[in-house]
């Protein structure tokens, strides 16, 4: 893929993090999400020096659902009230602006995601594999967690009560901070979706084809 303009770059990093949390939701709602979404998602975390922004995504195809979802949001605005994955992400969005105040949460934060990446390439550990979502669920309830107001995933009591379910979430929702950062960092804000809004529907197109 020739290099990406700046909005396309926002582009994917919008649909990153909706895919983590369209996939978050799924595990809440249904007890499950599919193994390559989650891995796909739990692999951008570790990518923390890109030399592009499709690097941290692999390949577009890894986040075409969140692309989908995306475009069907800026589509019919009224839409983003009534998706749950939506309303997440924007509180992921602000969140994180909250975590760029915090140099503690940060650093404690940076320091965890680079002990777990040498622990991956020492043994090795697989993105999806329990043990690695076990300590990134326990690295967001000692960081993202100590933020307010606290992000709330709704679903089915009974996937709720599964501990591996619940990790596999709080992993995911990392992986959304993991967007929401390099979102900002390519220059996104808010107003985008507003006065680019036309523009980014197209760029969700181009980007599949």
């Amino acid at each position: 893929m020739k290099d990406l303009s700046s909005l396309k770059e926002r582009t994917l990093a919008l649909g990153g993090l909706l895919q983590a949390c369209k996939a978050a939701h799924e595990i809440a709602q249904l007890g499950m999400t599919s193994n390559d979404k989650l891995i796909s998602a739990v692999d951008t975390i570790f990518i923390t020096n890109p030399k592009d922004t499709l690097e941290v995504y692999g390949d577009v195809k890894n986040i075409y659902q969140g692309l989908n979802l995306l475009r069907e949001l800026l589509v019919d605005w009224t839409a983003i009230s009534k998706s749950a994955p939506a309303k997440t992400a924007v509180a992921i969005v602000l969140l994180e602006r909250k975590l760029q105040k915090s140099t503690t949460l940060l650093k404690e934060l940076r320091e965890g995601i680079a002990s777990l990446s040498a622990d991956r390439e020492r043994l090795p550990l697989t993105s999806g594999s329990a043990e690695t979502t076990q300590r990134l669920s326990a690295l967001y309830k000692k960081t993202i967690s100590q933020i307010s107001p606290k992000i709330i995933i709704k679903g089915q009591p009974k996937n709720l009560t599964i501990g591996l379910n619940t990790e596999r979430i709080r992993s995911l929702l990392l992986a959304g901070v993991r967007s929401a950062v390099l979102w900002r960092q390519v220059g996104g804000v808010k107003l985008d979706l507003v006065f680019n809004r036309k523009k980014i529907i197209r760029c969700c197109e181009e980007l599949k084809k």
